[in-house]
This record gives structure tokens, C-alpha cells and sequence, in this order.
């Protein structure tokens, strides 16, 4: 049965702030470019109630404007959580330790050594966050993952900093790896990538 009576502006203005404005809706440039939408247009509906107080008009404007606002926030949470979905899936899609290995073979091929070099560091280190041995952190060095494995006298550490010593001379040193010298960086690695990827023990 439909209100005798226009909404008043306060309760437009408390639910939009409840509903609309609330911390976790704010979460981007793009969720503050729409709570400020919504501010403006919570005042445009508290003005437009002022002016025309207790007319029939106002009353039928208000149902209509209420039902686009609850269409429009049925229609922004779901896009909401569309994008959550689409950004978790896109998290567990990451790279795995075999992806970064497979990758570093198929550079090798071609020539390209010191790509390959780095791709197999980062095999490493991808398997050694999946297994919980060391946090990953765009700031560490290899030596900062070397010490946090020797930190918890990790069984894999001395494998790690054999790995890192030849490694540190094509990521800081003179920057040059070859098929000998990435041939021994594979078989450094051979201890640390074998619970990922099996058949690295049989590299070349």
C-alpha cells in the first residue's frame, strides 16, 4: 500500500550515508568519485523535498527516485563483486614455480641467458614462498632471502647461497651468463626446485 506522506529527506540522507558511504565501499578513486555522486545527489533529493513539502507530485518523484537508488545500488554491488572475483582469480592465476622454470628453459633455448637467470631465481623464490620457507617482498635482494632461510636454519639455506654465489655475478656483477654458466646455475637449483618441478634434476 503505498506512504500517505513524502520520505523525509533525513532518512534519504541517513540511509544513502549507511548504504552508500560506508568504509567498504571505499576502496578506490573511482568508489570516492561515486560516494561523492552520491552526497550530491542525496542533497539534490533533500532540496527537492523542501521545495515541494507535502505535495502529491513530490511523494510519486520520491518513489520513483528511491526505486532508481535501489536499482542503481543493486546494480553497483554487483558490479562490486564481479571485480572481487575477477581480481581473486587473477591472484591464484600468478605464476608458479614451474611456469617461471618452463619459462627460463624456453629463454635458454634461444639464447637468452640472462633472462633465463633471472626466471630461475624466480622459480626459487616462488617455491619457497608456495612452501612457507620465506615471505616474498619486492624490496629483498637475494641475500635478504638467503639470510631469512639461514635465520631458521632452514635445511635449504646452503643450498640457496651456493645458488646465490653464482646468480649474484649475473644480477650485481658483470651481468653476463652464458650456456655453461646458466647450465650451472640449473643444477645449483636442482636441491631447492625438485619437490616443484621433478624433472629439473634431468636439465642439461
Amino acid at each position: 500500500m503505498l506512504l500517505q506522506s513524502p520520505i523525509p529527506a533525513a532518512a534519504i540522507r541517513d540511509t544513502i550515508s549507511r548504504i552508500v558511504l560506508e568504509r567498504g565501499y571505499q576502496r578506490s578513486v573511482t568508489s570516492t568519485l561515486l560516494a561523492r555522486g552520491w552526497e550530491w545527489f542525496s542533497d539534490l533529493l533533500g532540496k527537492l523535498f523542501r521545495q515541494a513539502a507535502g505535495s502529491r507530485g513530490t511523494y510519486v518523484l520520491s518513489i520513483i527516485l528511491l526505486t532508481i537508488l535501489v536499482v542503481t545500488l543493486i546494480a553497483r554491488s554487483i558490479i562490486v563483486s564481479r571485480a572481487r572475483r575477477l581480481a581473486a582469480t587473477q591472484r591464484d592465476a600468478l605464476p608458479t614455480s614451474a611456469d617461471h622454470l618452463a619459462q627460463a628453459r624456453a629463454l635458454a633455448a634461444q639464447g637468452a641467458y640472462v633472462e633465463a637467470a633471472h626466471l630461475l631465481h624466480a622459480a626459487i623464490v616462488t617455491h619457497l614462498v608456495d612452501t612457507r620457507r620465506v615471505r616474498r617482498h619486492p624490496s629483498k635482494t637475494v641475500g635478504d632471502y638467503g639470510r631469512e632461510l639461514r635465520a631458521v636454519s632452514d635445511p635449504l639455506a646452503k643450498a640457496y647461497f651456493a645458488f646465490a654465489s653464482v646468480y649474484d655475478v649475473v644480477a650485481y656483477g658483470d651481468g653476463v651468463c652464458d650456456s655453461v654458466r646458466y647450465a650451472r646455475l640449473e643444477q645449483l637449483a636442482a636441491p631447492m626446485l625438485q619437490a616443484a618441478a621433478p624433472s629439473l634434476s634431468r636439465a642439461a
